[in-house]
């Protein structure tokens, strides 16, 4: 994979969790956060042209992940026409109908696991809109799953995450 490929696969993986990461007004579910730390995180990406999967290794802090997770929530507030969040035992379940850069984005997004040693995200989304004068409609699923490693991040700086070539890229 080429090193622009593998840094915006990151940002993108980093964006799942970033996505479905949050705590949401009062009275709504609230949303997991993943335990400081370094965190293993595989995921795969399918959107007709055949899976894409990457595994990078993200350090992750207490204060950027709330810090994300705010700015996740207030972006999702003012992009979102819709974005209900429910808990039903472990899985937390997030439907959405967002307008981000011109396109719409229909979403379902579903987390479980106890983010504090292993999460689990699947999105299922349908991107529609314009693009060169044609009407598009991507259908695209995202699955990661997440382990965590340990409480140090080795030579990852915090927000910092790390492809298994060694590419480094700021997610936080």
């Amino acid at each position: 994979m080429s090193r622009l490929l593998i840094g915006s696969f990151i940002k993108g993986a980093a964006l799942v969790v970033a996505l479905g990461s949050g705590a949401m007004a009062e009275g709504a579910a609230e949303l997991p956060q993943r335990k400081a730390g370094l965190w293993e995180l595989k995921t795969v990406m399918e959107e007709g042209k055949g899976p894409r999967d990457e595994a990078l290794t993200i350090c992750v802090e207490a204060e950027m992940e709330r810090n994300t997770v705010r700015a996740s929530f207030e972006e999702h507030k003012t992009s979102c026409t819709k974005y209900d969040v429910s808990r039903q035992g472990d899985v937390t379940k997030v439907d959405a109908a967002c307008d981000f850069n011109g396109r719409h984005v229909d979403s379902v997004t579903h987390m479980s696991c106890d983010f504090q040693t292993a999460m689990l995200v699947k999105i299922e989304s349908t991107t529609s809109g314009m693009e060169k004068s044609q009407s598009i409609s991507v259908k695209r699923t995202i699955t990661q799953n997440g382990t965590y490693l340990g409480e140090s991040c080795g030579d990852l700086q915090p927000g910092e995450a790390k492809s298994p070539d060694g590419t480094k890229v700021m997610v936080q």
